[in-house]
């Protein structure tokens, strides 16, 4: 059984370095994703299977939902990447605002003003960048959900001394 922090090195990680080097690369960021979410199921086997009396013995699912009651960022993606799998869910969720409903990463273009970029008399530089439109309409940057994903595993895997 590969250790939590082991599967961090040896497949999130890479995956989201190979996803900022690509960022406008839709199953990149899908990957990238999936491989943020993937980390729960293997922090759940691991707390399972590694018998340490400190750590509560639970199901995955269970721990899903406990997961992502405390981190919403962890909650999100998780709706991302199953809504990538299988479409709509029917599944209640602890964030308000999720991916439930089939979305991928779209593709978004925005217009703004860049250091050496803006002339006098001209207009802003076009941009783009992947974000996920959710349930509510708003938008959520690929580049947010990785940042804030990994940032409450980090807290995750402090608070389970992992």
């Amino acid at each position: 059984m590969i250790h939590p922090r082991d599967f961090i090195t040896e497949y999130v990680d890479p995956a989201i370095a190979l996803w900022l080097k690509n960022q406008n690369v839709k199953h990149l960021a899908v990957h990238a994703i999936t491989e943020v979410d993937v980390l729960a199921a293997i922090v759940a086997l691991w707390t399972r299977l590694a018998g340490r009396r400190t750590l509560p013995q639970r199901e995955e699912s269970e721990f899903r939902k406990e997961l992502g009651c405390r981190e919403p960022a962890l909650a999100l993606i998780k709706d991302a990447h199953d809504s990538h799998k299988h479409g709509t869910l029917g599944r209640a969720t602890p964030t308000a605002a999720t991916a439930s409903q089939g979305q991928r990463p779209e593709p978004i273009t925005k217009y703004g003003y860049f250091l050496n970029h803006m002339f006098l008399n001209r207009p802003r530089s076009r941009y783009s960048y992947l974000a996920y439109v959710l349930n509510d309409g708003t938008e959520k940057r690929v580049s947010t959900m990785l940042d804030e994903g990994m940032e409450a595993w980090s807290r995750e895997l402090t608070r389970l001394r992992l």
